[in-house]
């Protein structure tokens, strides 16, 4: 695979985002209003003439609440979004802080994932997302197709859509944001990205400089949101050229499986070619 390494320019350093305390907590009934959890908020995407009320920020596409149909949502593919059946209930949980609050950075631990575009709404088709390992070897996701064993701690990264003066920048889920491309990495406070997973086997987070770092019990999925207009919210960093962000987080929406590693899935093709040859014989006999 290849593997495309942009490296930290040179007098550059690497300022890390302050960590935050935050926990796994139980999404319960969205109320798509802007009160309660961050990912919780009025979204601008909803098809107004099929469903009047704005329903489409990714708690309300992840648990299905309230039932949608495939066209509530403007969605741009790969699938009509809620996801049907819903890949998570209200009991299941999400990554944040206080009361809900915005999650500070967090980053997933090294080891083995698959990885799997879920849908859009209304996000901008060109707006391009990947991964970043902290080495600073950055993955596309056209290199993400396929299983991969990631051998250092790794972000999310997306580029940004709107205002006009950010194109071309990344932002990661450190809450860093790349010169660019990403080059260099210094702190910022935007949050573009929303995390969750099922209640099942979670592991509290642990907390590092760049924030929660999370490590997924093999099979676990985990399901991020991502915002592509700039700060994550009307009014935050105000002196962007006119951000206007609806931050439901929704954009683009992803899964990240904790996979075997990809050696396991070659000797399990070789097993099972093996015993489809015995029977084959068998058969013979």
């Amino acid at each position: 695979m290849i593997r495309t390494t942009l490296r930290v320019a040179a007098g550059l350093a690497l300022v890390a985002a302050p960590a935050a305390a935050q926990s796994w907590q139980t999404i319960g009934t969205p109320s798509n209003g802007n009160t309660g959890a961050y990912w919780n908020n009025t979204s601008d995407d909803n098809s107004a003439s099929i469903n009047p009320t704005p329903v489409c920020n990714v708690g309300a596409i992840l648990t299905n609440t309230p039932a949608l149909s495939a066209a509530s949502c403007n969605n741009q593919g790969p699938v009509y979004l809620p996801l049907n059946p819903a890949p998570l209930s209200t009991s299941d949980v999400f990554l944040g802080g206080a009361m809900g609050s915005n999650p500070g950075g967090f980053r997933f631990s090294a080891g083995n994932y698959s990885f799997s575009l879920l849908g859009r709404v209304a996000g901008n088709q060109s707006t391009a997302w990947g991964i970043i390992t902290d080495g600073g070897t950055v993955f596309t996701a056209a290199q993400l197709a396929s299983p991969l064993a990631i051998s250092e701690n790794f972000a999310i990264w997306i580029s940004a859509a709107l205002p006009q003066s950010e194109l071309g920048q990344v932002f990661l889920s450190t809450q860093q944001r790349g010169v660019g491309a990403i080059g260099s990495r210094t702190a910022t406070t935007n949050q573009q990205f929303a995390v969750f997973t099922r209640n099942v086997g979670v592991r509290g987070p642990a907390t590092d400089a760049f924030g929660s770092l999370i490590t997924g019990q093999l099979g676990q999925t985990f399901f991020v949101g991502m915002e592509d207009n700039v700060n994550g919210g009307r009014g935050f960093g105000g002196n962007l050229g006119g951000a206007v962000s609806d931050r439901d987080y929704n954009d683009i929406l992803i899964g990240v499986q904790a996979v075997p590693e990809p050696s396991t899935y070659a000797l399990m093709a070789t097993g099972l070619a093996g015993l489809a040859a015995m029977a084959r014989r068998r058969r013979k006999a």
